[in-house]
């Protein structure tokens, strides 16, 4: 059976509608229109719709052509549907993993026919961030036609265009690289850097709001007159004094020529693209990676813009030596990284933090200084060390005494320090 599965398959659902990319016979990701031979037109609208009378379900353009037709039950909310699904049935008395069902089944069996009934190796979804709530759903619909978490991986939007840019020859990614995403309800800036030290490249996601600069859904709509200067001032402060060697430019924002001028001043000294299927493309660079690694020998840490850049250990003696016990560790989101330990001093007041940061090449070492604890040498001086996050560059560290048992009472002492990572 694995040997039949050869499809090592993209897949982007976004601004609504899903768009499609698999690996060549060269190693590189090509977007398919699995519905219709245009190819041009590879984004497929979610919109679904059943005729209940004759039982038959229509997805994508041929959906929309039926919307408002007597009998007809549509919908292209498929991904809001899934967000908001609280247990009762949405759609003709389906629920979202049914609807989804539904629209894979027929986009994937017209895929199939189109590459010659070839069977999926591996799948990665890419979606936005803020729909990461409907990928309980999207997962088990695809669970529902066969294709279970060994062939399946749900990523989101910045870690598809990481997978995107790796993929790309190295002089694209030299120094930094940023996209900039403008969609009716959001224009967002992501920067790309990269620790090549020893071992996997660290990949390290910044993200930055830029909607107070642009009315996306304004310029979306074409009303462009006054959005040009509001974008070049958003692009200057954005990329003022970064070594940035590439930027990229998606979403249905960039869809017209309106922001021409200012893309090609942009050109001197880096690389400018725009087009639709970025996101597409880099979630089929990523199921590359995960089910085809014979392919991809290359290993990458992504640090999504939510995660720790840095990891923070205490350096303790153990079993008979020194050694670092590791606190908080790259690549886990801060929101989940806080952490509690308890130590026994010996005959000193400090605490000796080693920060490491996957884009420096020399780690840095943090003195906490406990003012007022008593430096006891019989090892009877117990405390509690907590870890908590403002956000991936901000550590709160809280010591507590804890006493140590009937040995010695608590002297219920709290010291607290702001560590910037």
């Amino acid at each position: 059976m694995d040997e039949e599965r050869t499809l090592i398959l993209g897949m982007d659902l976004c601004d609504g509608s899903l768009q499609l990319a698999y690996l060549d016979e060269k190693g590189e990701m090509v977007s398919v229109s699995p519905l219709g031979n245009d190819a041009g037109k590879y984004r497929i609208p979610t919109a679904l719709c059943t005729d209940p009378q004759y039982r038959q379900w229509y997805c994508g353009a041929d959906a929309q052509k039926l919307k408002g037709r007597e009998g007809i039950v549509y919908c292209d909310d498929l991904i809001e549907r899934a967000k908001n699904y609280d247990g009762e049935p949405v759609l003709g008395g389906l629920t979202p993993t049914a609807l989804f069902t539904h629209y894979f089944r027929m986009v994937l069996t017209a895929l199939r026919d189109k590459t010659g009934g070839q069977i999926i190796k591996g799948l990665t979804v890419s979606v936005k961030q803020d729909d990461i709530a409907a990928v309980p759903v999207i997962k088990d619909a695809f669970a529902q036609l066969g294709i279970e978490d060994d062939r399946l991986s749900v990523i989101t939007h910045p870690e598809a265009f990481m997978n995107y840019v790796v993929s790309q020859k190295r002089d694209i990614w030299i120094n930094d690289v940023g996209l900039f995403y403008l969609s009716a309800d959001a224009f967002e800036y992501y920067r790309l850097t990269f620790g090549k030290k020893q071992g996997p490249i660290c990949v390290v996601t910044e993200k930055n709001d830029l909607s107070s600069y642009l009315d996306g859904a304004a310029v979306v709509a074409g009303e462009t007159k006054n959005a040009v200067n509001d974008f070049k001032e958003a692009v200057s402060k954005m990329i003022n004094k970064q070594m940035v060697s590439a930027l990229y430019f998606t979403g249905p924002g960039f869809e017209s020529a309106w922001a021409d001028d200012v893309l090609k001043g942009l050109c001197t000294g880096r690389r400018i693209f725009r087009g639709q299927n970025l996101f597409v493309k880099g979630s089929g660079y990523k199921a590359r990676r995960v089910f085809a690694q014979e392919e991809d020998d290359e290993q990458f840490v992504y640090i999504a813009p939510d995660a720790l850049k840095s990891s923070i250990s205490l350096k303790a003696y153990k079993d008979g030596g020194y050694e670092e016990e590791l606190l908080a560790d790259i690549s886990t989101p801060y929101s989940e990284a806080s952490k509690t330990v308890e130590v026994i001093m010996d005959g000193t007041n400090e605490l000796d933090l080693i920060v490491h940061n996957v884009l420096k090449k020399d780690f840095v070492c943090a003195i906490m200084t406990l003012d007022n604890l008593e430096e006891r040498t019989d090892k009877s001086e117990r405390l509690s060390i907590t870890l908590s996050f403002v956000d991936r560059d901000t550590c709160v560290i809280t010591v507590r005494d804890i006493g140590f048992g009937e040995i010695r009472d608590t002297t219920y002492r709290i010291w607290e320090q702001i560590l910037k990572i």
